[in-house]
């Protein structure tokens, strides 16, 4: 699996970056949306790092709140996963090493959700069982609108949503990924799964039961690039 910090430091180095300056900080995402008011990012549950480098950016999501301003060597010393994800997404987009790495905004992840279920119908049909790991309400409601409720099932870390019905379903407890990849046709995986430590423990699972997996979002940009990820990033910017 990836040491993201070995990661940062290699291609800093080889691009002569680790005394280039880099800002990161927590940023506010305008996620307005008349439908859906309950995205963990508008309920303070989760936070945005972004990091600031040469004019491109790159996010990372987290529950600790950080600042930094400093140099690439650094944030490679702090040992910070996130900020270490997040300069890495910055670095990486700047080298046009990847695409996509800023956060969608107002009602755009809906819009990418309705993106990815025709994705997914143009791919498997719609006779398929979806696993979503991870809380995304805009595609969580999607999938449900497309597919069917009794076609998707979720998991999620937060205990305020755990076992509650969010979006027409019942939503599981991370701890049960293991039984929802092997029941899902598909899996659509948020890609906080990178900074929150869980990746390596879901690929093995999804290989353990030769299940395709899709990542989504700005987070596991990196990730995505040096495993070679399948991702969905419809309006990342």
């Amino acid at each position: 699996m990836i040491d993201f910090k070995s990661e940062l430091e290699r291609i800093a180095t080889e691009n002569n970056l680790l005394d280039e300056n880099i800002e990161i900080k927590p940023v506010n995402v305008n996620l307005e949306s008349k439908t859906i008011d309950d995205y963990p990012l508008m309920q303070g549950k989760e936070f945005l790092l972004r990091a600031f480098f040469k004019g491109d950016v790159g996010d990372a999501f987290t529950n600790n709140l950080v600042e930094f301003k400093g140099k690439i060597s650094e944030v490679i010393a702090s040992g910070s996963n996130q900020m270490i994800i997040a300069a890495l997404n910055s670095v990486m987009k700047n080298l046009k090493m990847v695409e996509k790495s800023e956060h969608c905004i107002k009602g755009e992840p809906e819009v990418c959700a309705k993106e990815l279920s025709d994705f997914l119908i143009e791919e498997l049909g719609k006779d398929i069982k979806i696993g979503i790991i991870g809380y995304h309400p805009a595609i969580i409601r999607q999938m449900v609108t497309t597919f069917g409720k009794d076609k998707v099932i979720t998991s999620d870390m937060d205990l305020d949503t755990i076992g509650r019905i969010r979006q027409g379903i019942v939503i599981m407890h991370g701890s049960m990924n293991e039984h929802l990849i092997e029941n899902s046709d598909i899996i659509l995986s948020t890609g906080s799964t990178a900074a929150n430590g869980s990746l390596e423990e879901i690929l093995n699972y999804t290989k353990k039961y030769d299940k395709r997996i899709i990542f989504y979002g700005t987070t596991v940009a990196c990730a995505a690039k040096m495993l070679d990820l399948e991702r969905f990033c419809a309006l990342g910017k």
